[in-house]
């Protein structure tokens, strides 16, 4: 859950996953300044007032403020490392209706959102998002800035590059390692390695011709 003691500003333009991320913030009672987006300013979303563009984001550098960032995995790593460098702080958020075991490791920037499941011993990469109705096993390791589309399932082992994404509904079996960059279509069955960089699409999936 956020850090009650911060005030969070989204940094994406709100189409519909910064909305859901907007939302988890809000359930899970963080106190969300503002967005950050190309609409006019003041323009509300969700409630919570657009303060500007995301290029404006260093005018809102201040003690106590963290950026929450939903972008595309790439533009995700980069934003999070300016912000670093500028001194700024990035924040996760855990949706309240997410289910983590307290013996997984979530990383900073992290975003889990409603009906997760991370099981017991699963680490989760800084910057990654899991998106809602997902379930990770046991013993899984999720590199940096993967993104996992809704009701994604990882069996008990597997392993993900850094800024890989799956797609909705796909499925990964044990032991398996997805390799960094690569993309896993929509309803998908992973039974073998993937690696980095190479679509795979079907069931079982297969490279993409």
């Amino acid at each position: 859950m956020p850090d009650s003691s911060r005030s969070l500003i989204l940094v994406q333009g709100m189409g519909g996953q910064g909305r859901d991320v907007l939302d988890a913030l809000l359930a899970a009672g963080g106190s969300v300044i503002g967005v950050l987006d190309d609409s006019e300013p003041g323009t509300l979303v969700l409630g919570v007032p657009v303060l500007g563009p995301p290029s404006s984001w260093r005018q809102h550098l201040a003690p106590g403020v963290a950026f929450v960032l939903s972008h595309a995995p790439a533009d995700r790593r980069a934003m999070a490392a300016e912000i670093r460098a500028a001194g700024g702080t990035v924040a996760g958020v855990v949706h309240p209706r997410a289910t983590v075991s307290p013996h997984a490791i979530i990383g900073e920037g992290a975003i889990i959102l409603a009906g997760a499941v991370i099981a017991p011993d699963a680490t989760i990469g800084p910057l990654s998002i899991i998106n809602a109705n997902c379930a990770i096993d046991h013993d899984c390791i999720l590199g940096e800035a993967v993104q996992f589309a809704p009701g994604v399932t990882l069996a008990g082992v597997v392993s993900i590059g850094d800024e890989a994404f799956l797609g909705v509904g796909s499925s990964v079996m044990p032991g398996v390692r997805i390799g960094a960059r690569a993309v896993v279509g929509a309803g998908a069955v992973v039974i073998r390695d993937v690696p980095d960089g190479v679509t795979v699409v079907g069931n079982p999936a297969k490279a993409r011709e």
